[in-house]
């Protein structure tokens, strides 16, 4: 699936009122729900007859689609809200995997679904159809780039939201889209590869800190496979060790100059409305500040200024009088320092805070001490100062209100950015964390947020709620169909089961012809299947008998059957993985390809991680290469008489020497 603008000129006959929104398809008023039930591949079928539409005959004859009979394509326009002119194409791609150029799937290769058969694909996307589906498969500036395997299975390859070129819809209205159509099209289980950035920082990262989770975690998804052997476990404790380090260690008790580093997180826990105490606290308030900045540019209309949360709490602790009292310790402070000279928050707060003699009163009261007016006309004025990270105040004229702001201030937008990227650098990438005391923690905080850049699979489960797809009807049967081949292959592995739809009259033999299309058509290692008994702890039952009678209030029903005449394609198709068969034994415990770079070793053939063997990620891999066990053989059955037969051209990375297994799609960097 691929979303991107249409062109206009070919929209402006139509009538947009007519088409559906995307920002809320499907719903009840598209009439998708009513009577619509089955599996993936019966929803995609019928969802494509009642909204899709072929291309022109001129494309469907151009030299391209010739050239590609197995590709079928549809597209489909919606409007975006009610916004005039606002039109987006989604482009369905049926493919026919058996004569296609890629007849694996490399994105089932390194997540939890290598073990399936092929299956046929649908690709959904857009593009202009005169060249798109024969061309362009691989355009990395598509809005929505997902593919879906004829058993429900699929992979979510790229989002484009506005940062990514999109003019009218966020990555958050695309993945509202995908979520909701996946849903609507009983899609099994989706896996997404997140190399996301925003604003340059890597963003599973960033919003790990402040959600506990991936941007895709929103939608639903959760960790699917770990690089380097990590696990969910060690994922969860990653994410709550970062998240939770408290910013309390980052302020010594010294005299010493502040660091840029302890200015910027003052200045927010200075005009933050609640405490902030950790790393989680501190980013997430910093991203909302340029959230709201954001809302505020688009609307052009200031938002209405919030008061603290603390602020009932502290004036029922405190009399209007201490308040006042406050207030004027404070402006005495400005009165004496004079002229044009702005006091900084620290200053201030240092200056008063025994005059005062509470500190929750101090703060309370420094954060409303914009815009008092004094006895004499002057006006106390605050501001954001953008090269000191320090809020500050001084006395001014009421008439002089040009520069500076008599409400508490927020900083600039640009400076929210500014602050976010370099709290990003100093605190959570590891390549760029600053030191700092205790050791122990930043080195357990420099490790946690490596284990979150090397977490990127993740994984939704739309199966989970799989009994709820269809709504119990009593003139219906709803079959999970397994099914086993009577002679299959070595390291053959049964593919999930599929489900059926039958009529409550239907028969055992009712139940195989149904069972041997919806295998026929999900696999290609199934295209000759035929299925020939029902395995049940009755024996032998005839083919005349009811389902419903056999069954009885079960839902699985499972099959035995042959593939006649087709070895061949049950040893070919057996995997979406393919049939290489690599070994991989890494210092880190990964004992299966996890889409990282790996190289091989001269000597056993055993691949393993370049990073573990010590080969930065920048750098090249080396012309030749021997794993630590082999040198370490060597050593002991001595030089010549511990050689052991090369399985490999000459240490060279898996992507260059397996050509076959390179990504389709490239880099699938995802912008929002």
């Amino acid at each position: 699936m691929v979303v991107n603008r249409r062109a206009l000129k070919r929209a402006k006959g139509r009538v947009t009122a007519d088409l559906c929104d995307f920002l809320t398809f499907p719903d009840a008023a598209d009439g998708i729900s009513d009577g619509r039930d089955g599996p993936f591949r019966v929803r995609v079928r019928e969802f494509l007859v009642r909204h899709a539409r072929l291309p022109p005959p001129s494309s469907i004859l151009s030299p391209s689609a010739v050239a590609s009979p197995h590709l079928i394509p549809w597209r489909i326009t919606f409007r975006v809200g009610d916004l005039e002119d606002a039109v987006v194409e989604l482009n369905v791609v049926e493919e026919d995997v058996l004569p296609s150029k890629s007849i694996y799937c490399d994105h089932c290769r390194i997540v939890d679904l290598l073990d399936r058969c092929v299956a046929c694909k649908y690709e959904m996307g857009g593009e202009d159809l005169e060249v798109w589906p024969y061309e362009r498969l691989e355009d990395s500036t598509h809005w929505l780039h997902g593919v879906v395997h004829a058993n429900g299975y699929g992979h979510l390859l790229r989002v484009n939201g506005r940062e990514g070129g999109s003019k009218y819809l966020t990555g958050c209205d695309i993945m509202g889209f995908w979520d909701r159509i996946c849903k609507m099209l009983h899609v099994r289980k989706v896996s997404v590869l997140d190399v996301s950035k925003k604003h340059g920082m890597e963003y599973r990262l960033l919003h790990a800190v402040t959600a506990g989770h991936p941007w895709y975690g929103d939608w639903g998804y959760r960790f699917g496979a770990g690089s380097f052997s990590l696990t969910a476990v060690a994922y969860q404790k990653a994410v709550e060790t970062l998240s939770n380090i408290q910013l309390s260690i980052f302020f010594s008790h010294s005299r010493t100059p502040r660091t840029p580093l302890q200015n910027v997180i003052a200045l927010y826990r200075s005009i933050a409305d609640y405490p902030l105490d950790t790393l989680r606290d501190l980013f997430r308030y910093v991203t909302r500040l340029l959230h709201e900045a954001h809302e505020r540019t688009k609307t052009e209309h200031p938002p209405r200024r919030k008061l603290a949360k603390a602020s009932s709490s502290v004036l029922d602790s405190w009399t209007n009088e201490d308040v006042e009292r406050a207030d004027n310790a404070m402006v005495k402070v400005l009165r004496a320092v004079g002229g044009s000279k702005w006091v900084t928050w620290r200053a201030l707060r240092g200056a008063t805070v025994r005059a005062i003699n509470s500190p929750t009163l101090l703060e309370h009261c420094l954060k409303g001490l914009g815009g008092k007016a004094t006895d004499d006309g002057l006006v106390v004025a605050v501001r954001c100062n953008a090269e000191t990270s320090a809020v500050e105040y001084r006395l001014e004229a009421a008439s002089n209100q040009t520069t500076t702001t008599r409400c508490f201030p927020r900083p600039s937008a640009d400076q929210l950015l500014q602050d976010l990227k370099f709290l990003y650098d100093a605190l959570l990438n590891p390549a760029t964390m600053q030191s700092y005391k205790p050791q122990a923690t930043q080195k357990s905080a420099r490790s946690s947020a490596s284990n979150l850049l090397d977490c990127k699979q993740f994984i939704k489960h739309y199966d989970e709620t799989a009994s709820n797809w269809l709504p119990f009807s009593q003139f219906v049967l709803q079959i999970w169909c397994h099914v086993e081949l009577i002679d299959h292959p070595k390291d053959y592995t049964a593919p999930p089961p599929e489900l059926l739809i039958l009529p409550i009259t239907a028969t055992i033999a009712d139940l195989k012809q149904q069972a041997t299309r919806a295998f026929q058509e999900t696999y290609l290692i199934f295209r000759r299947f035929q299925a020939e008994q029902l395995i049940s702890d009755r024996g032998d039952v005839s083919d005349s008998a009811l389902v419903r009678h056999i069954l009885g209030s079960t839902k699985i029903a499972k099959i035995r059957g042959s593939c006649v005449g087709d070895e061949q394609r049950l040893g070919q198709f057996r995997m979406e993985r393919g049939l290489e068969n690599w070994i991989v034994d890494c210092d880190c415990g990964a004992k299966d390809d996890d889409g990282e770079r790996m190289m091989a070793c001269d000597t056993c053939g055993v691949w393993q991680h370049t990073r573990c063997a010590g080969i930065s990620d920048h750098d090249e891999a080396p012309a030749k290469f021997v794993c630590k066990k082999c040198i370490c053989l060597r050593k002991y059955k001595g030089r010549g008489s511990g050689q052991m037969k090369s399985n490999t051209i000459g240490g060279r990375c898996k992507d260059e020497t397996e050509p076959s297994r390179t990504r389709r799609f490239g880099s699938l960097t995802t912008v929002r």
